[in-house]
């Protein structure tokens, strides 16, 4: 496995900067990560999508990762997927296979049905889905209680990170002090915690749960994985939306969490490279 996705393009989108991973040639393959994450949540599944023949771009959403975390943009899903869904225009991707892990899973799912020239097939991963978010860990974040919180100075995030990591994966030895530190610094300091906490307090559950029977009317190639110990999101959400869509089908991946691009990566890339490049 590597350890580093590299230095990240910037693509502007309205008044914001992007950050962006792009590599390979072939078929387009679109990254979208989730909370509290970003685009190096794919670091050890681009380079197999990369060898398999595939283009694979890694966005980050705007207040994550490298991209700009202003104070007053809306981080909601639908508004990330108008971001998203611009950029990808912009940056001439090729319509192909949009892949979304937890919430940039329901981004995924909104752009399908807002901007369907931007995908041709559907990849969820522990997604969100219906009514299954926010989770509770990140609901209780809008309690106002939480601005002096992780406004403390000796405020630890990467402890939280830790916490979440650990249930959230099967593969525990995976989660490494480097790890965690590259999943803290875009929120790094003062500033980064309340760009995390703005993050968390953006997110809206009838954003997506209102839109979920135009979703499941969606007739594009869908596949939708799932760690089958994933605490964060259950996996009856999955198989509901895969039972609901006309051309989805669902799959489990054993022994492993929430976070199954960390918990199985090489099973993962085998995955969507496969259902990338089928007919």
């Amino acid at each position: 496995m590597i350890n580093d996705i590299g230095v990240p393009s910037f693509i502007e989108v309205g008044k914001q900067r992007l950050a962006y991973h792009r590599s390979g040639n072939g078929p387009a393959v679109v990254l979208i990560h989730g909370i509290p994450t970003s685009s190096y949540l794919w670091r050890n599944v681009i380079p197999s999508l990369s060898r398999d023949g595939l283009e694979v771009l890694a966005i980050d959403l705007l207040g994550y990762g490298d991209s700009d975390k202003p104070s007053d943009a809306d981080l909601g899903i639908a508004a990330q997927a108008e971001r998203v869904a611009t950029a990808l225009q912009k940056l001439k991707c090729r319509v192909g296979t949009l892949v979304g892990h937890d919430i940039g899973g329901g981004v995924a799912q909104l752009i399908c049905v807002d901007y369907p020239a931007c995908a041709e097939r559907l990849v969820l991963i522990d997604s969100i889905a219906y009514d299954s978010f926010p989770e509770p860990s990140i609901a209780r974040l809008k309690e106002p209680a939480w601005d002096s919180i992780l406004g403390a100075p000796d405020f630890d995030l990467s402890k939280g990170l830790t916490k979440g990591f650990t249930r959230g994966m099967v593969h525990t030895d995976r989660i490494t002090p480097k790890m965690i530190a590259a999943y803290e610094r875009p929120f790094h300091g003062l500033d980064g915690r309340l760009a995390y906490l703005r993050a968390a307090r953006a997110l809206r559950t009838e954003e997506l749960s209102a839109r979920m029977g135009e979703i499941e009317k969606l007739d594009i190639p869908t596949l939708i994985i799932w760690g089958a110990e994933d605490e964060f999101q259950p996996s009856q959400y999955g198989a509901r939306l895969a039972a609901a869509m006309p051309r989805a089908r669902f799959k489990k991946v054993e022994r492993a969490g929430h976070f199954l691009p960390e918990d199985a990566p090489e099973v993962l890339a085998q995955c969507i490279a496969d259902f990338a490049k089928s007919n």
